[in-house]
């Protein structure tokens, strides 16, 4: 039986298996530990950390499913407060650890040692705590890419529920004699004792499904039985749907338990195919009742049709194409054991459509079939409406995406990369300061971000990661220097920014050796507006990068000038101010024989004008940060952005990179072309809402929400592409759940209702609102010290604005309403302005 032992008063200690196998590649372990109490104790939190992750119970309840991405040498541990499960007597702490080994991720770095540290006033890690290996889940091979096969995070589950301990191993009477004692690390890769992670852990809770899809019979071809070039099992499935068991199937929608659950036949092979409406991240669960062992297959879908050759997903028979999305396989496997179970995976999936199939002997019974939602613990404070429906479904489409792409950060494809891409993460953290009121994610990124820099001074564009990348990538690196001033600007705490100024220091060292004699910013290391923009040669330089460096040279500078740092401050300001004067020189192309005035993609020497590259990713921040004068900036609208709704013209791209959506938006309303940035971003968007002529989705497959949202922006559509023509503005591996195409939520907030901060800390604001021909706009939005709320009406000529206490804001009122005007307002309260 488990030894109930008393409270631990030695320091914690790392702890793992077998220290002759220090990080076996996709091993799951049990470690268990029964801890007799006097009382509940006064202070019964624990902090956990797991190299490479664990999922964590106490007295048979979940208490923690994963931790938080981390470089290695610098783990962090995760706060868990289970005092509400805690009681006199025994208790019983089980573990469930996955070393991922040596495997390649955009998530963590280097595998030099799987272990296990927990440290609380009543449980600590040592070798007292009692280890087995899970030898029922299969140790598969990592999931590859679906045409390049490159490493994706995650490894298919193969598990055989008739060897798993059963639920007795909760119980403090669990007879764990033949377990092995726990060998304590010395001399591990991590901290003795990790500090604590930024941020909270997930929120969970079980999502069940909307919509069956279809339910029925299954055939099912021949599978090699490894990733490959061939279709995998369910990709090859032949389904035979049943309209009497789909109607049948309802009964597993809503998560309310009903009757006796769904009866599937016996001695075949059946198959439900589920729809959630919405893109769900997390770990998925069967609850299944069985007369015999059964095969139980899930399969995961996130879009209908790839944008990139235009092959279908998944279609209204319930048929899903596993290998289309995420890797080739994307599937798992549980055989389950007779009786009725529960059965919750190890690992993260994300899913818009769950197909189960279930192959049994006899009759089966299936009660529950879904995800438990795994995501960042976000407030819901932002609001945004306008009496625009497409609009408002926009909002609650982006708003959806936003959320299910973070988790421990904000990440890219969930279940496919996760990984910490900086540039679109850097405006998703404005969005969620603004519409959720949270900045410490933010603050885990910047610090994961800064343990990445190298020597040189360069970034790590998705650090922390074992993927190697070798190009520094100035555009998305230099977003780490925006992130430390956004940090600023919302706290105003320079003593968080203080420790992260000799990094910016190095950062700039380096970035700026890349500067010439006339101040021309120099190099090829960019990615630009991805796909689309014309590439940047050798000692060329970049028009839709170099906008960027220099608004974040400005920005470094006011940091380093709060800080007292006045030397790197004034050198820095005239870097900028030389860049500035070399992009106008080389960049803003007045001679073309199209176009009045545009600026350039590339600069190179021998270019000929025609020869530039011309998208509309690179007037996008030149009309934001001033590098071009009023009388210039309307001349560039009106060329890559004409009525009615900003289509470009021939011979200049499309922005393609969908954090882009941000920038022109904001661009064209800080001109006074607001209206314009209506119609662009309602014809942008148009393809994904729901009911929407233009959304080309089956209708039965759209949901109340639309979606999925896409990877990249340039469309089948937009290039008028037959079945099977490549789109070589998309991924060979689009997904359906990226959040970068969220962030015009942030645009909302900041352009219409047009509340901005005018000093750190936000004691000070500017409110800048404006209706832009919709019928009103009315929202709440977050700023450092409360929600700021603004209604305006340009019918009724009516603005009313509510402040938190202690703020001032100078709001500028509309000509919409009569202005403009000025007016100084301050909190707390309602103010009304006509």
């Amino acid at each position: 039986m488990g030894s109930a032992t008393a409270p631990a008063t030695s320091p914690p200690r790392w702890i793992w298996s077998d220290p002759d196998d220090p990080h076996p590649r996709n091993r799951l372990t049990w470690f268990r530990r029964v801890v007799d109490l006097d009382r509940i104790p006064a202070d019964p939190v624990i902090m956990v950390a797991a190299d490479s992750t664990a999922r964590v119970w106490v007295n048979g309840r979940v208490v923690l499913r994963k931790v938080s991405r981390f470089h290695q040498p610098l783990i962090r541990a995760e706060r868990i407060d289970p005092g509400h499960l805690l009681r006199p007597g025994r208790n019983v702490i089980v573990v469930l650890h996955h070393s991922w080994g040596d495997v390649l991720t955009f998530q963590r770095t280097a595998a030099e040692h799987a272990g296990l540290w927990i440290d609380g006033s009543w449980l600590r890690t040592d070798q007292r705590w009692r280890w087995r290996t899970a030898a029922e889940f299969a140790a598969t091979e990592q999931f590859l890419g679906v045409h390049d096969h490159t490493p994706r995070i995650r490894f298919p589950v193969h598990w055989d529920a008739r060897r798993s301990p059963g639920p007795g191993l909760h119980d403090h009477d669990f007879d764990d004699r033949d377990w092995a004692a726990a060998a304590v690390i010395t001399d591990g890769p991590w901290p003795a004792r990790p500090e604590p992670v930024e941020t909270p852990p997930q929120r969970e809770y079980e999502t069940d499904a909307a919509r069956v899809i279809a339910a029925g019979a299954a055939r099912h071809g021949t599978w090699s039985g490894g990733p490959t070039d061939r279709p995998s099992l369910l990709a090859t499935a032949e389904l035979r749907p049943e309209p009497e068991l789909t109607r049948a199937a309802g009964v597993l929608i809503d998560g309310v338990p009903r009757g006796d659950g769904l009866e599937l036949p016996g001695d075949r092979t059946n198959y439900v195919t589920l729809d959630f409406h919405r893109p769900v991240h997390g770990y998925p669960y069967l609850e299944v009742e069985l007369e015999d062992a059964a095969e139980l297959r899930l399969g995961y879908g996130e879009l209908v049709t790839s944008a990139y050759d235009g092959t279908t997903h998944v279609r209204p028979d319930g048929w899903v194409d596993v290998d289309g999305v995420v890797a080739t396989g994307y599937a798992d496997l549980i055989t389950a054991r007779p009786g009725r179970h529960r059965y919750e995976l190890p690992d993260e999936r994300t899913a818009r459509w769950l197909t189960v199939h279930v192959t049994a002997p006899g009759p089966v019974r299936l009660h529950r079939a879904g995800l438990v939602s795994a995501q960042y613990p976000i407030e819901p404070v932002g609001s945004f409406r306008c009496g625009d429906r497409r609009l408002e479904q926009l909002v609650e489409l982006c708003l959806i995406h936003a959320e299910v792409t973070m988790s421990d950060s904000y990440v890219d494809t969930p279940g496919r990369e996760d990984g910490q891409w900086i540039e679109d993460a850097r405006p998703r953290a404005l969005l969620a300061e603004r519409w959720f009121g949270d900045t410490r994610l933010r603050r885990l990124m910047i610090r994961t971000l800064a343990e990445g820099q190298r020597p040189d001074g360069t970034l790590h564009p998705f650090f922390p990661s074992s993927y190697p990348f070798d190009s520094p990538a100035y555009d998305w690196s230099v977003q780490w220097a925006a992130l430390l001033h956004d940090d600023y600007r919302w706290h105003g705490d320079l003593e968080f920014v203080r420790p992260y100024l000799p990094q910016l220091v190095r950062y700039w060292d380096e970035a700026l050796s890349r500067l010439d004699e006339d101040g021309l910013w120099r190099t090829g290391a960019v990615f630009a507006d991805i796909r689309v923009s014309a590439p940047v040669p050798d000692g060329g330089s970049s028009g839709v990068v170099t906008p960027w460096l220099i608004d974040r040279l400005g920005w470094s500078a006011e940091l380093a000038r709060a800080a007292g740092d006045h030397d790197h401050a004034e050198r820095w300001a005239r870097a900028a101010e030389s860049m500035r004067t070399a992009f106008r020189t080389h960049h803003l192309i007045t001679g073309h024989p199209r176009w009045p005035l545009l600026v350039a993609d590339r600069w190179a020497p021998g270019l000929a004008v025609e020869e530039r590259g011309y998208g509309q990713a690179g007037q996008a921040m030149p009309l934001l940060d001033g590098l071009l004068t009023d009388d210039e900036a309307r001349l560039v609208i009106e060329t890559a952005f004409p009525p009615p709704d900003g289509s470009p013209p021939d011979g200049i791209a499309r922005w393609n990179n969908p954090t882009w959506s941000y920038r022109v938006l904001r661009g064209l309303t800080r001109h006074g072309y607001g209206a314009r940035a209506v119609a662009h971003l309602k014809e942008r968007y148009a393809p994904y809402l729901p009911g929407h002529p233009r959304n080309p989705t089956p209708l039965e497959l759209q949901g109340p929400y639309g979606g999925p949202l896409p990877e990249y922006w340039i469309s089948r559509e937009d290039l008028g592409l037959a079945p099977g023509e490549v789109n070589p503005a998309q991924p060979v591996d689009v997904t359906g759940s990226h959040g970068w195409g969220a962030v015009p939520l942030l645009w909302l907030h900041d352009s219409l209702l047009g509340v901005e901060m005018a000093e750190p800390g936000g004691g000070r604001l500017i409110i800048r609102p404006t209706a832009a021909g919709l019928p009103y706009v009315s929202g709440w939005t977050v700023t450092p010290r409360g929600p700021v709320h603004v209604h305006l009406d340009p019918g009724r000529r009516h603005l009313v604005i509510t402040l938190p206490p202690e703020v001032t804001a100078e709001v500028i009122v509309p000509a919409e309403i009569g202005g403009p005007r000025r007016q100084t307002i301050t909190g707390p309260g309602r103010v009304e302005l006509r």
